[in-house]
């Protein structure tokens, strides 16, 4: 074979091999991009695919897993029994010889649930009366008696925990009704039982977001939800005591002016969302959002590692600080010394593009990091905001979508006066019993 053609061989394989290397160049960026929807720098580590399992504290500690060794238990305290059986017997089971009296009592206390319970069913006979002063007939009420329909209030309560509190669908409560009480409904009854308690905590929806919109300091997040199959946004904002749920088409500032209105002088504690500073300049900024997305970033770019040791290092440096509650002008040493920490990382020159996006991203927000440091009560992250919005999360993986407006109605204030109460540490069943009968 002459050198021609050897040489033309191999100039033939050299491009071959090009044009597969770049298809597989495309398909790798395809994928890429696939997998950023599901997992990305905002994904928290608990959630990510394929994640490394976490290695022990003491990784020479060869030791069986659970509890060490000196640690006390916890073990269920015994109720207080409602009755008392004894159990006894007379013979032997092996030979059949009379036993006579018991040498000991062993006691043994059962915690048991009880019989499915049939329906109740009561009929009102509801007295009319003609006033004698305005002539107007009045009808006595009762608390017991429904404001509307023909299902009681603890029915529609109980409908209601079982659809947004136990996160079931429709078919399963029905299952579930049909099962402890005999009661038959169709998921139709279901959604209008679930509406008209709603329309019962109309007023305490309505009283916690004008609370909220006088809040010295918000927590708001947002995650995405499908209404008919199109792409809206639960936006959670939420304080130490209440939680305010809305779903709406956007994500931008028009929400939060409606929600919040111009009235709104607090701090947001936020992502790096970019609508939160178009509305307010009043910002924190998340930490667990940056080291999140910087320890992503140096765990595949050998030059992020230091930028995110030392935003990690600095992070730490100053929630040790502020353990102990220090006074205004302590913070104020500490708030100096932190944008000159952060200011020096930033301004160095960097050379993989994803890093210099990072520390772009750092640099926009760099008046909103510390705020928490002059502000005692101000968290530097957003994690309330996030937990608040967990129970929507789940929420949506069961249910997939909202069919309509009602069923989105419905959603907003069933799980804002839900979620409000069980941050004040309220029995949700008997308030919401409460606001049906009221």
């Amino acid at each position: 074979m002459h050198d021609e053609e050897i040489i033309k061989q191999l100039k033939d394989e050299m491009e071959r091999l090009k044009r597969e290397n770049e298809l597989l160049k495309d398909q790798i960026a395809k994928l890429e991009a696939r997998l950023a929807l599901y997992e990305n720098s905002h994904t928290p580590p608990s959630l990510k695919r394929g994640r490394k399992r976490k290695k022990e504290y003491n990784e020479g500690d060869k030791g069986k897993p659970g509890q060490k060794v000196g640690h006390k238990g916890v073990s269920r305290p015994h109720a207080n029994p409602d009755k008392q059986v004894e159990v006894t017997t007379d013979r032997c089971p092996d030979c059949g010889t009379e036993l006579g009296d018991p040498v000991r009592i062993e006691s043994k206390i059962i915690e048991e649930i009880p019989e499915p319970q049939p329906i109740i069913v009561t009929e009102y006979k509801i007295a009319h009366y003609r006033c004698p002063s305005c002539h107007k007939e009045v009808a006595a009420r009762d608390p017991d008696f429904p404001v509307e329909g023909r299902f009681g209030n603890n029915a529609i309560a109980q409908t209601t925990l079982l659809k947004y509190e136990d996160c079931l669908p429709h078919r399963k409560i029905q299952n579930a009704l049909s099962r402890l009480h005999g009661l038959n409904i169709c998921p139709a009854t279901i959604l209008d039982l679930t509406r008209r308690a709603a329309d019962a905590v109309q007023p305490q929806y309505d009283a916690i977001l004008d609370r909220i919109r006088y809040a010295p300091i918000l927590y708001v997040d947002e995650t995405s939800i499908h209404v008919q199959g199109n792409k809206h946004w639960i936006w959670a904002f939420t304080t130490p005591s209440e939680t305010f749920v809305v779903i709406r088409k956007s994500r931008g500032t028009k929400v939060l002016m409606e929600v919040l209105t111009r009235r709104f002088k607090g701090i947001i504690v936020c992502d790096g969302w970019k609508p939160y500073a178009k509305f307010t300049k009043r910002l924190q900024r998340c930490w667990a959002h940056l080291l999140r997305e910087s320890r992503d970033l140096a765990d595949k770019i050998g030059e992020a590692v230091l930028l995110h040791e030392a935003l990690k290092d600095l992070y730490e440096e100053l929630t040790g600080a502020l353990e102990n509650d220090p006074p205004p002008e302590v913070r104020m040493e500490l708030w100096d010394m932190a944008r000159a920490k952060l200011k020096r990382w930033i301004t160095k020159e960097h050379i993989s593009l994803k890093v210099k996006k990072l520390v772009g991203k750092i640099s926009n927000g760099f008046e909103y990091w510390f705020t928490f440091v002059i502000h005692p009560a101000v968290e530097p992250t957003n994690n309330r905001a996030e937990r608040a919005l967990r129970e929507h999360v789940v929420f949506r993986k069961i249910v997939g979508t909202l069919r309509n407006k009602k069923g989105t109605s419905i959603h907003e204030r069933i799980m804002t006066v839900l979620s409000t109460w069980k941050q004040q540490g309220l029995n949700t069943l008997q308030i919401l019993r409460s606001s049906l009968a009221s």
